[in-house]
């Protein structure tokens, strides 16, 4: 997968350009997935700290970090949609405007297979004293970058008939999903989920309380508003699918266990994110065939 990553720099006198990389900044816009991770032990850049100045750097890792813990909260429908979007086009901002003290690199390509590889990456090449790494499950960003992926290979495209991070409102509940896919009004809603995070009750309440949204769509229909201010006619026999990430054979997930039964109690077709591609082509099937054709 594609990510992107910026060195983040002490520079404690930017005329003399002497620097030591503190920290590094790695997304993806096509899973939204992104992560800060800063040295553990900071001798060099105490060592070239003659201003006593160190702090500054410190202060801009911290807020960095709040804005991806928040962003990855959104993500997972713990906060409201955030102020700042994280995407290539923030962390560009971020280059541009810190250029004293705190200096970003330009945003660079890297492939890897996750966020967290890609950190161990810039951390052994290029930052010394790499962090230990804190994450060894996969969370829902692989099933986001997979529908992502599944809607491109079949020519629906965001902007046109698909739209991302949408909020459904039903005569009793509202909740947010993570794609709608709408000719006039909403023919297939899709969420992901993974089950492989470690706090399985937070997660098992999250489904459930998505289900209820759902269930109440189910009787009574609603209206789902995009990020463009639209607002689009949800009908009680609309396509719900769900895209997950599976827990490992060799660890349970309660969470899961749960989740099918609510699945199937709401007819929800639920797939493994390595079959995105069939809530793709699904979506595509219901857009109808001049669509099809003009999309062919």
């Amino acid at each position: 997968m594609r990510y992107v990553y910026s060195l983040v720099r002490f520079v404690p006198d930017p005329a003399r350009g002497e620097f030591v990389n503190v920290g590094a900044v790695v997304g993806s816009d096509e899973s939204s997935e992104w992560q800060v991770r800063q040295i553990e032990n900071p001798v060099r850049a105490r060592a070239i700290d003659e201003q006593r100045s160190l702090s500054a750097v410190w202060s801009f890792m911290d807020r960095i970090g709040v804005e991806v813990d928040r962003f990855e909260s959104t993500l997972n429908q713990l906060l409201p949609a955030p102020e700042v979007e994280l995407n290539e086009e923030w962390l560009w901002r971020l280059y541009a405007d810190h250029q004293n003290i705190v200096q970003l690199s330009a945003p660079t390509p890297l492939a890897a297979e996750s966020a967290d590889d890609a950190l161990d990456r810039v951390f052994s090449l290029m930052v010394l004293d790499p962090a230990v790494r804190q994450q060894s499950f996969t969370k829902k960003h692989a099933a986001l970058a997979a529908m992502r992926r599944a809607f491109r290979e079949v020519g629906i495209f965001k902007g046109d008939h698909l739209s991302e991070r949408v909020q459904l409102s039903t005569p009793h509940h509202t909740e947010r999903f993570d794609f709608a896919v709408a000719n006039g009004r909403v023919l297939q809603l899709a969420q992901t989920w993974s089950f492989q995070v470690p706090d399985q009750d937070t997660l098992a309440e999250r489904v459930k309380a998505w289900a209820w949204t759902v269930r109440d769509a189910r009787q009574a229909g609603g209206t789902v508003g995009t990020v463009d201010g639209l607002q689009l006619e949800v009908r009680p026999d609309v396509d719900v699918r769900v895209v997950y990430v599976a827990a490992p054979n060799d660890r349970r997930s309660p969470a899961f266990a749960d989740a099918r039964h609510i699945f199937d109690e709401l007819d929800v077709a639920a797939v493994a994110h390595d079959r995105a591609n069939d809530v793709a082509l699904r979506a595509r099937e219901l857009l109808g065939p001049s669509t099809e054709a003009a999309l062919t």
